[in-house]
């Protein structure tokens, strides 16, 4: 009985370290899958950065360079207000020159590993567009910046002509969890949005051609701010020109306007980035000292669409209508499509020429 008990155990434990190799193996052959794919999908990576991230032109600047190309915006500075200062540096009564500097001092350099990260994405962008036919205006070079955007009010990016300003910490993070599935989608609305700004600047036909979609027209004419404007005004290097209107309906009126950027309170009132009390002014074309708000305006939603809260300019509306286009077509992000989607289907249209 003993010997058959102990033969009974033997076999046991026979069985039970059989079990443990096998799921050792299991787990092994897992793991070497798992593995093998991500080698895979770095490869293909690899390859399509190499092959496509200079198809739109780019290159990145060290923060000296950075530095002395942000400084060279001039005209930008030079137009900025009291407001924009203020809200900028926190505090009332803020100069200029203590704007710049601590512009000056937001630029640091990108590491070899941001780079490659922005520019795997850029060629994903690039091999997007080619795959589906788009025909993109004719653009200038890129050239990134990286930067804190602190006195942006922590904005993700921004642009002046054709320089684009991405807020460091986000690029860091992004780049460390790109290996999620779907994690960089932000990242590629954002490239496309502020890519936007970069193609409307090197082309003035393209900008008004997307304009006209939202119902904005572009003159020859630069309006200026009244005063009333310029008191509440907030300064968005991606707006260059004053320079387009639309007809808005006020009080039961048609009345020609173009929009400015505005905070609907002080810095001192307010204690807070401009981001938490903006507004969009509708300033009448004809030069009166009066803005109406969006809310004013009965058909608001009508001139420009509902597919996205960023009304604060046409420029910026048409940004974001042109990052659906890219990354989701017709369908839309969520596959139902959009409340205006005739403003997609016409920005499809306009690069399939």
């Amino acid at each position: 009985m003993t010997g058959e008990a102990d033969g009974v155990k033997e076999s046991l434990h026979d069985k039970k370290h059989e079990a443990r190799s096998i799921k050792k193996k299991k787990r092994r052959k897992a793991l070497l899958i798992i593995l093998g794919l991500i080698m895979i999908w770095g490869m293909i990576n690899l390859c399509i950065t190499l092959i496509f991230s200079g198809m739109i032109p780019h290159r990145y600047v060290s923060a000296q360079e950075g530095r002395e190309i942000m400084l060279s915006n001039t005209e930008y500075y030079d137009n900025m207000t009291q407001n924009d200062f203020d809200f900028r540096m926190r505090k009332s009564g803020a100069t200029k020159d203590e704007y710049l500097e601590a512009s000056r001092e937001s630029v640091s350099d990108y590491s070899f590993f941001e780079k490659w990260y922005l520019n795997s994405r850029l060629a994903r962008m690039a091999l997007h567009i080619k795959l589906k036919g788009y025909d993109l205006p004719e653009l200038e070079e890129i050239v990134f910046i990286r930067a804190d955007l602190e006195m942006e009010s922590g904005a993700s990016g921004y642009t002046h002509g054709t320089q684009i300003y991405l807020n460091g910490e986000l690029v860091t993070i992004y780049a460390l969890m790109d290996i999620i599935p779907g994690f960089s989608e932000y990242m590629d609305k954002l490239l496309y949005h502020e890519l936007f700004h970069c193609l409307t600047r090197s082309n003035p036909q393209f900008r008004a051609d997307m304009y006209s979609l939202i119902h904005f027209t572009v003159t020859d004419t630069e309006y200026e701010l009244p005063p009333c404007v310029l008191e509440r005004y907030i300064s968005n290097p991606d707006v260059e020109h004053h320079n387009s209107y639309a007809t808005f309906v006020i009080g039961g009126e048609p009345i020609d306007c173009y929009t400015a950027y505005i905070t609907t309170k002080s810095y001192a009132e307010a204690q807070s980035g401009f981001m938490s009390n903006d507004a969009t002014a509708l300033v009448p074309v004809d030069g009166t000292d009066i803005y109406y708000t969006s809310e004013q305006a009965s058909n608001f939603d009508e001139v420009f669409g509902t597919n996205t809260g960023y009304v604060t300019d046409p420029e910026e509306c048409m940004a974001d209508n042109f990052a659906y286009a890219m990354l989701y077509g017709m369908k839309g992000n969520d596959g139902k499509g959009y409340p205006n989607p005739e403003i997609i289907q016409g920005i499809i249209d306009n690069l399939k020429q």
